[in-house]
């Protein structure tokens, strides 16, 4: 009996989940042939174009910065020196060669006539300063030897003989008299000589005549070493010849 409701039982729930099955395959084949029916909405996509955003950078009004011209360099005409044919440079030469003879010729002329001038000028004034007692002085010092001298120097010899003792005796006081021969109250008067030339030296400078005291004689050397920068210079090599006087006072 209990076997009987066991079997009684399973069957009921084999054809209850039978049941249950059919039903269900039905309601989903309902629901698909709806959704079949429904129309199906179609969405329509538009691609709309973005205009490019301006950058930030750009938006913002900067004030445009002009450019500064750079100053135009004027370029210098740079003279090219071509070079003179040989022949040119030797007609150049020969003619400042020319020129340079010219002029030289006419700086001699100039000169001499000069020099004549003033020669000239010089024995114009030989009347002048020309007396017995400088005549005699130097006829006693020269003795014949002064007529054999040229005009020139007899005229320089005239003029200038009382200079060289008055120059003398003045480096004479500068330097003082020897005083050797203060102390012995030595005086005396001595006779020089020597060559002058006209670029200002002197050669062959002697004493003649010999005051009688050496402390004198060498003094009046080293005077004339001294005063004849001082002496007025010769046209041409004259011999001079005059006295140095010591006193003492």
């Amino acid at each position: 009996m209990k076997r009987i409701y066991i079997a009684f039982l399973i069957s009921i729930l084999i054809h209850l989940s039978f049941f249950i099955i059919l039903n269900y395959s039905k309601l989903f084949e309902k629901k698909e042939v709806k959704d079949n029916q429904k129309p199906h909405s179609t969405s329509e996509i538009k691609f709309v174009k973005l205009a490019p955003k301006e950058s930030f950078e750009e938006s913002k009004q900067t004030p445009k910065i002009e450019p500064i011209p750079n100053p135009i360099k004027e370029k210098k005409e740079e003279t090219i020196i071509k070079p003179k044919p040989k022949e040119q440079k030797e007609k150049e030469f020969k003619k400042d060669l020319q020129e340079a003879k010219s002029f030289q010729e006419k700086i001699l002329k100039e000169s001499s006539k000069l020099q004549e001038q003033t020669l000239e000028n010089f024995l114009s004034q030989k009347d002048t300063i020309y007396n017995s007692e400088v005549f005699n002085e130097l006829k006693e010092l020269y003795g014949k030897e002064y007529d054999n001298f040229t005009t020139v120097q007899k005229a320089y010899l005239e003029k200038n003989i009382n200079n060289f003792q008055i120059i003398t005796q003045r480096v004479l006081n500068r330097l003082g008299y020897p005083h050797e021969a203060v102390r012995l109250k030595i005086t005396g008067i001595n006779i020089v000589e020597f060559i002058f030339h006209p670029n200002g030296d002197i050669s062959d400078l002697r004493i003649i005549q010999s005051s009688g005291y050496s402390i004198l004689d060498n003094r009046t050397l080293e005077l004339i070493q001294i005063a004849y920068k001082e002496y007025p210079k010769p046209q041409t090599p004259t011999l001079l010849r005059f006295k140095v006087f010591y006193r003492l006072y």
